[in-house]
């Protein structure tokens, strides 16, 4: 909920509960402005939107709220990427485009499934995936402007190598987490094999 519409909500509700206890039940008028006040806030408080990453309360997570943040601006990325690869015409590029949405969309739903491993796709965030959606944004602006140019060429040829980097750096980063997931339960296996023998 936005918060515009919670202090709405919460001032529309706080402002019936002092007429109502003013006017209808003639109390004390200082007295119902306090509850109403009190009202207010505790209205405010209860719309207060829960934040989750996954199934998880951002609150139960230190860093939450940053890792949601980071989070919501990569979904904001991999839709960018999608939206580009939709409207480039070079099938090519067009070809890797979507093949980058897809693997950066696995990456976001494991984290987002996984959300301890966020902190270790830093760079994937802050770098990679902004890198991917800039580059295809741009070539998707140069490419309608001036579709047949030598330069959208020899852009174009640079935009494809660009794109296999970046494909080669999301394996490399999916390989990563899934590397920490394995040994966490070959950890789980050797500790269940300790205790049947103990």
């Amino acid at each position: 909920m936005k918060e515009k519409t919670r202090t709405t909500i919460a001032v529309i509700i706080s402002l019936i509960a002092f007429y109502i206890l003013s006017s209808v039940l003639k109390w004390n008028t200082l007295v119902a402005g306090l509850i109403a006040v009190v009202l207010y806030f505790a209205v405010f408080l209860l719309l207060k939107p829960v934040l989750r990453i996954g199934s998880t309360n951002v609150e139960n997570i230190k860093g939450g709220e940053t890792m949601h943040r980071m989070m919501s601006d990569a979904h904001e990325d991999i839709q960018s990427i999608y939206l580009a690869a939709q409207k480039i015409n070079n099938k090519d590029i067009k070809q890797k485009a979507e093949k980058l949405h897809e693997l950066g969309s696995r990456i976001l739903k494991y984290l987002n499934d996984n959300p301890s491993s966020i902190p270790e796709a830093r760079r994937f965030f802050t770098y990679y995936l902004d890198t991917g959606q800039n580059i295809l944004n741009k070539y998707m602006r140069l490419e309608t402007s001036n579709p047949g140019s030598a330069e959208i060429k020899e852009l174009s040829e640079k935009t494809s190598r660009g794109m296999d980097i970046l494909y080669d750096a999301f394996t490399k980063q999916f390989s990563r987490l899934m590397r920490n997931e394995l040994m966490d339960v070959e950890a789980d296996i050797k500790m269940l094999e300790e205790s049947l023998e103990g």
